[in-house]
C-alpha cells in the first residue's frame, strides 16, 4: 500500500473512532468533552492549572477557622437563612483586607462558598455572591471562582483567584 493511501486511511479511521467515542457538549452555557459517556471539563482543568501558575496570593491570608474573624464570619452565615444555616461548619477561610471568602458545609444544605465583608461591627454577606450546589461535571474551583467574581466584581481578584476547595465537596 502506498504511503499516502495508508496515511489517508489512518486519518479517516482516527476521525471515525473519535467521532464514535468523543463529543463536545454544551450544558448551562459551558462546554465539556464527553468520552464514552463520561463528561470531562477540559477547559476547567486548563483554567485551574493556569490559575495555579499565574495567581498572586501574597496579599491573601489563609485564616485559621478558630480565629475571631472566622467566628464573626460563621455567625453572619448562620444568621443568613436559619434554621437551615444553623448547622454551618467552616472548612476554609481566606481574607484580603476587609474581604472574606468562606467555604462551608451544612447539615441540611448543599456545600457553599460565601463572600463576606468585615468591619468592626461584624461580617456581612455580599448579596448574590454565594455559591451553593453541585458542580458536576465541571471542575469546581474554576466554576466557583468565575461565579463569585461575576457577582461581586468589586471584590479583589486575588481573593477568588487564590480559592481552592478544601475537600472533595465540590468535585
Amino acid at each position: 500500500m502506498k504511503k499516502h493511501v495508508a496515511l489517508t486511511l489512518l486519518v479517516l479511521t482516527t476521525l471515525g473512532v473519535l467521532r464514535a467515542h468523543v463529543d463536545i457538549e454544551r450544558q448551562d452555557g459551558a462546554y465539556f468533552l464527553s468520552f464514552q459517556g463520561k463528561k470531562h471539563d477540559v477547559l476547567g482543568a486548563f483554567l485551574n492549572q493556569t490559575n495555579a501558575v499565574l495567581r498572586q496570593c501574597d496579599a491573601v491570608q489563609v485564616l485559621d477557622v478558630n480565629r475571631p474573624q472566622a467566628a464573626t464570619a460563621l455567625t453572619a452565615i448562620r444568621n443568613y437563612s436559619p434554621p437551615d444555616s444553623d448547622g454551618a461548619r467552616l472548612l476554609g477561610l481566606l481574607q484580603q483586607g476587609p474581604w472574606l471568602l468562606a467555604e462551608l458545609e451544612f447539615s441540611a444544605l448543599n456545600p457553599a462558598v460565601v463572600l463576606l465583608t468585615s468591619s468592626p461591627q461584624g461580617a456581612r454577606i455580599v448579596e448574590g455572591a454565594i455559591w451553593s450546589g453541585t458542580t458536576a461535571p465541571w471542575q469546581s474551583a474554576s466554576l466557583i471562582r468565575r461565579y463569585i467574581q461575576d457577582r461581586a466584581p468589586q471584590a479583589p481578584p486575588a481573593l477568588t483567584d487564590c480559592f481552592d476547595p478544601a475537600g472533595a465537596l465540590f468535585n
